[in-house]
């Protein structure tokens, strides 16, 4: 398969509170208790109106690992061929829970049409997790393919012939791209991790009521992050008077969920998070996304509610399911768009 290289720029300005109000949510949110003020951080802003809001320095455009190889399908179901929207849309989640299939390779750029007219919550549910489920696993494929690459070039620092410049040159653009301060390899290790699919998952419904709000359709707005940089995003309806943020929007659903996906591994706000999901690396145990939604009370102003909240999703929805299922290998030089 062709190396595909994925670029993604960032806009100046963004930071991250949930702010869809009840009447933006539309029809989704039906495993929620409450919506409440998500503070979800940007992923370049300058500053923040709240003192209390995650502040976060200018970011260059980031630059993705290339895409070389693909992670290890089974065999029964590496056989590359074309997919199409029909086969995401027709994806069988009782089979795929079971795991009797795989997620085909179709990214859509924004949420079907259909996903707010169905009348039917349960309908609406699966269309939601069949368009945001292939986009987490791609992201966490491309973060799982620059900390393979980090993890050997680590074990290779502890050799007499050490790294090449090119290597090193590698290293210190993670470190970079993580913002990571100087050579603190273990601090590296902690940021460049993949985020469980049910905890994105359960957030990604929480933020955009299950893919209905008017953030989520108008601006692909996955996890409602906030920006205070003017016309960048979607003016909240009920803004309060004096407020200058708007709900950032995205030029594909892609961009939301890789954003999010940066949030949580770089943002002091969720330390805890990475130290969490360290241990269960550092102790051989899988990555458990409802033990790791403990360590986010400071992701919402709700939360323990918050928290609370996003372990109803999960466990209502039996979102865990979904920790371990494959992406199909991509056919050519597929990239979400």
């Amino acid at each position: 398969m062709a190396p595909a290289l994925a670029i993604i720029c960032l806009a100046a300005g963004a930071t991250g509170t949930s702010t869809a109000d009840a009447e933006e949510i539309g029809l989704g949110g039906l495993d929620s208790m409450m919506r409440g003020v998500g503070v979800m951080p940007a992923l370049e802003a300058i500053f923040a109106a709240n003192s209390r809001s995650p502040i976060v320095p200018r970011f260059r455009p980031i630059r993705l690992a290339t895409l070389k190889t693909q992670p290890e399908q089974n065999a029964r179901l590496s056989s590359p061929r074309r997919f199409g929207r029909r086969a995401l849309l027709d994806l069988s989640l009782s089979q795929l829970r079971q795991g009797k299939t795989a997620v085909p390779p179709v990214f859509l750029s924004q949420f079907p049409s259909n996903l707010t007219t169905s009348k039917s919550p349960r309908q609406r549910k699966a269309i939601f997790i069949k368009t945001v489920l292939p986009l987490v696993l791609r992201a966490n494929h491309e973060v799982r393919m620059e900390r393979q690459r980090m993890l050997s070039l680590i074990l290779q620092t502890s050799d007499e012939s050490g790294l090449t410049p090119a290597q090193q040159a590698f290293l210190d653009q993670l470190a970079e791209q993580y913002e990571v301060p100087g050579t603190d390899l273990t601090e590296l290790q902690r940021r460049v991790d993949v985020i469980p699919a049910s905890l994105a998952l359960a957030q990604g419904a929480e933020e955009s009521g299950w893919g209905t709000s008017r953030f989520a359709r108008l601006g692909n707005a996955v996890f409602g992050q906030r920006t205070f940089r003017k016309g960048a995003g979607l003016v909240p309806l009920r803004r309060e008077q004096g407020k200058r943020h708007e709900v950032k929007a995205f030029n594909s659903l892609y961009t939301s969920v890789r954003a999010y996906v940066w949030n949580l591994n770089t943002h002091f706000a969720y330390g805890k998070f990475r130290k969490q999901r360290a241990a269960f690396r550092n102790g051989g145990q899988p990555l458990d996304g409802y033990a790791l939604t403990g360590t986010l009370n400071r992701y919402s102003e709700r939360g323990q509610k918050y928290i609370k909240t996003i372990r109803i999703i999960m466990r209502a929805n039996r979102l865990h399911d979904f920790d371990d299922v494959e992406l199909l290998p991509e056919p050519g030089n597929g990239q979400p768009s």
